[in-house]
């Protein structure tokens, strides 16, 4: 989705009203400029005509003062009515000329002189037009009109046909599978609200696809490698189980070495089944863990005390750092148990014999800290990035030999996550591996359990 540049807009009703006025105010305004323009005497012209009949009035009858007024009326503008006694004295045009308003062709201005028993009166009307002129009114308000309803037309098919022009198309592109559409962006509010709106569901749904796709390719490398690390052991513990029937173990000696690889594979099977079944557990059954307030130290106390044979068997020294600490945390006891273990056991695994693991926690700041260092060949920088990907095993840390399928890890990260801390992996030196797990500190530490 494009982000368009943010413009102000209004909702459907203002355009609306906003259009209804402009019909009726744009051609109201175009025929009183108009009139005004052809037929609009200023009030100067009116005056000196005024003026005029006033000081001429003993003079109305005289035809040369008649005739001088008709010429000085000429250039005014202004058209005369002069009235004696009720009788028409003088007119200095000859299109019809009323005295009264009754009709609306009345004069514009009035003068009235009384002279004993003798009653004069002068009508000024606008004279600068013809008719003709005049009758092209109605021609300048269809005009403007017409006008104003195309640009009223434009501005619609523009802000709102448009844009729904657009949005069907882009609907029909979505149908299609194309979902980098990009809609014209409109004043009026109703319809960019439903852009904004078709733009983000778009968006949703490519984003959606696209996790939807590094999904589907996550499981296909997901069942790929759990065939490969089933087929492994599988093989081995036929062969040793039909070297076993064939009688290819003659000695003891022999024997004794076919069962314990058979015992070993099935180990490894045993660990892969597992391994798997908490995957599938925290991936698609989105087990919540059950959080309690718990001392973490007394936790780690027993999982270095239930791995001490398997340590003593490779003559690894597995040791608890400050084994009387409180580290306080709320979480699932179970699903933490399992992270760690997974942790230890992938330390006294892949430490060589002689080698040692240090098990350490301690409160920093507002976070509990617990920390897995081993002895062994540490981690090569390459696997560092994917140590954590499921079924993933680097060739120099992960051997094959070992078992496991790569999902140890894995659980343990999403174990912790899910309690709101996390899980990272890097090297000490001169050589080894520490996994250092991070948990949220409660708020309420004094109802922490002391160390056992």
């Amino acid at each position: 989705m494009i982000a368009r540049i943010r413009r102000r807009s209004f909702a459907m009703r203002t355009w609306l009203a906003l259009a209804l006025g402009t019909v009726f105010v744009v051609p109201t305004f175009a025929i009183l400029a108009f009139y005004f323009h052809v037929v609009g005497v200023t009030p100067p012209e009116f005056d000196a005509a005024m003026e005029l009949a006033q000081a001429g009035a003993g003079q109305w009858h005289d035809p040369a003062w008649q005739a001088a007024a008709t010429n000085a009326l000429v250039d005014t503008g202004v058209a005369v009515l002069l009235v004696e006694d009720g009788q028409e004295v003088y007119r200095s045009t000859t299109r019809p000329l009323r005295a009264n308003n009754f009709d609306g062709d009345g004069p514009d201005r009035s003068l009235t002189i009384i002279e004993g028993e003798r009653e004069r009166s002068a009508y000024l009307y606008p004279d600068n037009q013809p008719w003709a002129t005049v009758a092209l009114v109605p021609v300048v308000a269809l005009v403007a009109l017409l006008v104003t309803i195309t640009a009223i037309a434009w501005f619609l098919g523009r802000t709102v046909t448009n844009p729904l022009a657009a949005m069907s198309q882009a609907a029909r592109r979505v149908a299609a599978g194309d979902l980098e559409i990009t809609l014209p962006a409109s004043r009026i509010r109703e319809v960019a609200e439903v852009s904004t709106a078709f733009e983000a569901m778009s968006g949703e749904l490519r984003a959606s696809l696209q996790h939807q796709s590094a999904l589907e390719q996550e499981r296909r490398l997901f069942i790929g490698a759990v065939v490969h690390d089933l087929r492994t052991p599988l093989f081995s513990l036929r062969g040793y189980l039909e070297g076993l029937s064939q009688g290819l173990a003659d000695t003891p000696a022999k024997q004794a070495r076919y069962i314990s690889g058979a015992q070993e594979k099935a180990a490894a099977l045993e660990r892969l089944v597992s391994d798997l079944f908490n995957y599938a557990r925290l991936e698609y059954l989105d087990q919540a863990p059950n959080q309690q307030p718990l001392n973490l130290t007394p936790l780690l106390h027993r999982l270095v005390d239930g791995l001490q044979p398997q340590a003593a068997a490779k003559r690894v020294r597995i040791t608890l750092l400050d084994p009387s600490g409180r580290c306080p945390v709320e979480g699932d006891s179970h699903l933490l148990t399992r992270a760690i273990e997974n942790l230890l056991d992938n330390a006294v695994r892949y430490t060589p014999d002689g080698g040692e693991v240090r098990v350490g926690c301690h409160v920093n700041g507002d976070r509990v800290r617990f920390t897995i260092t081993d002895t062994g060949p540490g981690i090569a920088a390459a696997d560092l990035a994917h140590l954590f990907t499921p079924l993933y095993r680097g060739e120099s840390s992960r051997n094959r030999r070992t078992g496991g399928a790569g999902l140890g890890l894995t659980v343990a990260r999403r174990i912790l996550r899910a309690h709101g801390g996390d899980l990272t992996a890097d090297n000490q030196s001169p050589h080894g591996a520490v996994f250092t797990g991070n948990l949220p500190l409660p708020l309420a530490v004094d109802e922490m359990p002391p160390a056992a």
